[in-house]
């Protein structure tokens, strides 16, 4: 059952949350301090094929080639510096190309840079 509404019925109004101001004046709020976001260093390039296990990629079932397409550091920043996406083309065994995959992966399981 729907219920009616006469015309020139007056709905509820939402309110806005209150939000209280900072105890004191010099003191940061943190409502407003934006976190420095962490970009993952890791020296995989378009064209590197990649070797992941099970537990160093999200949703997967089985260990996974990957071709590199793209790395995707922008995206990074949502995971602490911990994941990266990875755009790359599966690789199901040595000369094969197999469907294109997007995955988020391990930073630690990837190469990392030399100094």
């Amino acid at each position: 059952m729907v219920p009616t509404v006469r015309v020139g019925t007056e709905l509820p109004r939402l309110r806005r949350p209150q939000i209280p101001p900072a105890s004191r004046p010099d003191e940061l709020d943190e409502r407003t301090v934006t976190p420095t976001p962490i970009t993952p260093e890791v020296a995989v390039a378009p064209g590197d094929v990649v070797h992941l296990r099970e537990q160093d990629y999200q949703h997967g079932s089985d260990p996974l080639r990957l071709r590199i397409v793209c790395v995707r550091l922008d995206l990074s920043l949502w995971y602490d510096g911990q994941w990266v996406w990875l755009e790359g083309i599966e690789m199901p065994s040595p000369g094969r190309a197999g469907r294109f995959r997007q995955v988020l992966a391990r930073v630690g399981a990837l190469p990392q840079p030399q100094d």
